[in-house]
């Protein structure tokens, strides 16, 4: 979790015509979730103050980082918010060398096609949260996800 002062772990990552960011952040119950922003292009900017924000439980991280770790094809979480209208939906697309991410809520999506250098540090930063929410280091993270959650979420 991020102490006070504390820079976040995270990064951006920017499209044509959106741009998400991705970081560890903390639940209202201060537990490490992974907290994805996202907005649309406005003018020669993006519109930060207009951005859709969803947080990644212990429950849905597992299966984001199958599908960052092509273990699975895709993955989706949705009814998220107050308003239980939130959704982000990851698609691995190998063909075209690249992860297309929908980061969506009624009337508005952002959508942005990830690089690979994107996403290898999801991957990296996924690990990251992954570990602060079981207690359990990076590498054994990434053991258990390949051998029990990418066969059990495909």
């Amino acid at each position: 979790m991020v102490e006070q002062g504390e820079k976040p772990l995270g990064f951006h990552v920017y499209g044509s015509n959106g741009a998400l960011k991705f970081e560890l952040g903390s639940s209202e119950a201060q537990a490490p979730v992974l907290s994805v922003d996202g907005c649309n292009k406005a003018g020669t900017g993006f519109d930060w103050g207009n951005k859709i924000i969803l947080q990644l439980s212990d429950r849905e991280v597992p299966g984001l980082l199958c599908c960052v770790l092509g273990l699975t094809v895709e993955f989706e979480a949705r009814n998220h918010g107050a308003k239980r209208n939130k959704s982000i939906h990851l698609v691995n697309q190998p063909a075209h060398r690249r992860i297309y991410v929908k980061l969506s809520q009624p009337e508005y999506a952002v959508k942005v096609p990830m690089t690979p250098d994107a996403v290898f540090k999801l991957g990296a930063l996924g690990l990251q949260v992954l570990s602060a929410q079981t207690g359990f280091d990076a590498a054994t993270c990434l053991a258990i996800l390949r051998g029990t959650a990418g066969r059990l979420y495909s």
